[in-house]
């Protein structure tokens, strides 16, 4: 044999080693990252960060199915198509296909909005005039049973805006349910806040102890024969963006924490990131769920969750027999988030007292310059 025809052979049978070993590692990560949701975030740094990582090596998996088809390679072929098909329920968190129907309006049906409305552009990401009066038209246009707003941003300063005035007066014969995390100047608020059409008959807050920009507010509505339960919420943000001062092994109670949480100053590095924001997002999801856990009425939790749908978080809502709607009903990718990178962290959860018969996520032109993120909304139908 030629020396030229030994090398070519030496570095065919290289390459595909390394194939085989790429296929490998990647397999191998792929049931890392998918089992890493089934531990407690705070167990391992690394934990968030995997969980993060599972829709890229579940994609991954699927171009290696498309290589060893185009190449003819079967056997691989076979056992890339049963890994994929072990986590053929969790392709669809990422991408759902339903059928679409044209969905019924009986009297025990329930629309729900959720939208986080970035402070209703406070502080001028586009043009603050003209975007508020964009999502008061929007939502004027499309209203909504139950309307539930993240970051919601309000001022009774006559040179201000006071957005919940302005939505009273677009909503006069619907009943609102609002909490304040932060005051400034004694006249502006940032919160969460609740309308809806029918009546609230009891409002709750949970402020969490390791935040002081998130939190949560559960209204009790009478909808008919029937008592429901809507959680507003908004958690932890991953902060990817955002330079913050973090103090090692610094404890949510501490005294300094929320200064810490809000100073502008050198962050920690990518990794640590992830890990606390992930590990404060968690204990402020439990706090909710303790709640829930003691909770009989039939209940809708809803808001921007900060969190991909494979995650920890995501199967303590699952262990409570909570649902997706996106799930149920969606279709495509569903993507919430649209500013530098897409997501899908806003969500509608349901328990067992109801059925899911239309989910939207309203991702067109209207709506990509009202918010960085994309308003939710879907039908309910309450069980008899």
């Amino acid at each position: 044999m030629s020396v030229v025809k030994k090398i070519f052979l030496y570095l065919y049978i290289g390459l595909k080693n390394i194939f085989h070993l790429s296929y490998f590692i990647s397999t191998l990560l792929l049931f890392i990252t998918y089992y890493s949701a089934y531990l407690h975030p705070s167990s391992f740094i690394l934990l968030p960060l995997l969980s993060l990582l599972f829709p890229v090596f579940l994609f991954l998996n699927i171009l290696w199915i498309l290589f060893f088809a185009f190449f003819f390679h079967l056997k691989r072929l076979i056992v890339a198509v049963l890994v994929q098909w072990f986590f053929v329920t969790d392709i669809q968190n990422f991408y759902a296909i339903n059928w679409k129907e044209k969905p019924q309006h009986p009297e025990n049906t329930l629309s729900v909005l959720s939208f986080n409305v970035k402070l209703f552009d406070l502080y001028n990401w586009q043009n603050n005039y003209l975007t508020r009066q964009k999502i008061m038209e929007y939502l004027k246009n499309n209203p909504a049973d139950i309307m539930c707003f993240q970051e919601f941003y309000t001022s009774e300063d006559s040179n201000d805006f006071n957005n919940l005035q302005e939505l009273k007066n677009l909503f006069p014969n619907y009943y609102f349910h609002s909490e304040y995390f932060v005051t400034l100047r004694q006249n502006d608020h940032w919160g969460l806040l609740t309308i809806s059409r029918y009546p609230i008959i009891k409002t709750a807050v949970i402020k969490f102890n390791n935040a002081k920009n998130n939190g949560c507010i559960i209204s009790t509505i009478a909808f008919q024969k029937d008592t429901i339960q809507v959680i507003n919420l908004h958690l932890q943000s991953y902060s990817l963006f955002k330079k913050k001062k973090w103090r090692p092994n610094q404890k949510p109670d501490d005294e300094n924490f929320f200064e810490a949480l809000d100073s502008t100053a050198k962050g920690k590095n990518f990794i640590d990131k992830i890990y606390q924001n992930n590990t404060l997002k968690t204990q402020q999801a439990e706090s909710i769920l303790r709640f829930v856990k003691e909770n009989l009425y039939p209940t809708v939790i809803v808001g921007d969750f900060n969190d991909i749908a494979h995650s920890y978080l995501m199967r303590l809502l699952k262990n409570q027999h909570f649902k997706d709607a996106f799930v149920e009903k969606g279709n495509g990718f569903g993507f919430t988030y649209h500013d530098k990178i897409y997501l899908r962290i806003d969500y509608i959860f349901y328990n067992d007292h109801f059925k899911v018969l239309d989910f939207i996520t309203e991702n067109n032109k209207t709506t990509k310059h009202l918010s960085d993120h994309y308003p939710i909304r879907c039908l309910l139908e309450i069980k008899k």
